[in-house]
């Protein structure tokens, strides 16, 4: 196994639910998902992808280090074309593993280097195609589906599992996909149990009133001009109409990630 699949393994193990890996099959010469994994009576087939940093940001980051620098990776929220690339490939994985007796399809997406949660809110942009919208008090909630939407495109993908580690801790969670044939099924399912809750589901966050989405006819595609003022934006405008809202913005922020190492002296 390649290290993504190792780190993923392990993660759904930590989990709880039984893992078994998928062979490539060499006869057919196609490229099969990575796992079956079971919880119960119910199981899904899982492609496991992984995002970390490129050798230019690693040694960069590691330059400055070792120079007693702060080292900065910078990192921007919003839909990223290199993760809807990787998605897309995890697709057709998924698609070609099909024949394997299963319930759901997941993709497994793990930020590991730096700025993971970064990484991570990324994949989470690009998946459900959202942003903040911020008023002008300051308050803001995420929009889901804002744009277009990878969970949208590849409605064969029921769910996502988002993991990352930051200052030594392991976040992991469910995203559901509300466009998937499935996402009825899935959400009542006892599959979901070992998250324990964290589950994003972006029907219930805005039947909760803690998140917008755009009907689903509002066109996503904005022009030069729309993209520059909200005041052009045919999707905020229907936010405000749809919510009662007054002026809003869509925000994608800069989200930095700044380190420094320190050296202790060891006692004699």
């Amino acid at each position: 196994m390649n290290q993504s699949d190792e780190i993923s393994k392990k993660l759904l193990e930590w989990l709880g639910y039984e893992v078994s890996i998928i062979p490539t099959s060499d006869h057919e010469e196609k490229k099969e998902a990575d796992f079956l994994i079971s919880y119960g009576n119910e199981t899904a087939i899982v492609e496991a992808k992984m995002k970390k940093d490129s050798e230019e940001i690693a040694k960069e980051k590691e330059e400055k280090l070792n120079a007693g620098d702060v080292a900065v990776v910078e990192g921007k929220l919003g839909r990223n074309e290199t993760i809807s690339g990787i998605i897309k490939e995890a697709k057709k994985q998924l698609r070609s593993s099909s024949d394997k007796e299963h319930d759901f399809k997941i993709i497994s997406f793990i930020a590991t280097g730096s700025n993971t949660l970064t990484k991570s809110d990324q994949f989470k942009d690009t998946i459900y195609g959202s942003t903040l919208i911020v008023d002008s008090n300051g308050n803001s909630k995420v929009c889901y589906f804002y744009r277009n939407a990878d969970f949208f495109r590849h409605k064969i993908i029921d769910a996502a599992i988002i993991g990352y580690e930051q200052s030594g801790v392991i976040t992991v969670y469910l995203a559901l996909n509300p466009y998937s044939e499935n996402y009825k099924l899935i959400k009542k399912s006892n599959f979901i149990k070992p998250f324990r809750g964290e589950v994003i589901d972006p029907i219930e966050q805005e039947k909760n009133g803690v998140a917008y989405i755009p009907d689903s006819d509002i066109d996503r595609k904005l022009t030069p001009l729309s993209k520059l003022s909200p005041l052009y934006n045919p999707i905020i405008h229907h936010l405000k109409e749809k919510y009662g809202l007054g002026f809003i913005i869509p925000v994608d922020f800069n989200s930095p990630e700044l380190s420094i190492r320190t050296i202790c002296d060891e006692e004699e």
